[in-house]
């Protein structure tokens, strides 16, 4: 999640400088975030889409 607005370039490039070859992007209308350990609690709105990875696929 980003705080602040990111184009479709610099949002590719920096998962590519990463050596990620897919992602997947949210936009702010639906996504939103839970992180109460950064102090970053968004409960407005429904909530639609839960990602989550838990090991590197080789």
């Amino acid at each position: 999640m980003s705080k602040k607005e990111i184009n479709f370039y610099d949002f590719a490039k920096y998962f590519k400088n990463k050596g990620c070859k897919n992602a997947l992007y949210l936009d702010g209308f639906v996504s939103k975030t839970y992180l109460p350990q950064q102090n970053w609690i968004q409960t407005d709105g429904d909530f639609g889409v839960i990602i989550g990875l838990t090991e590197k696929i080789k």
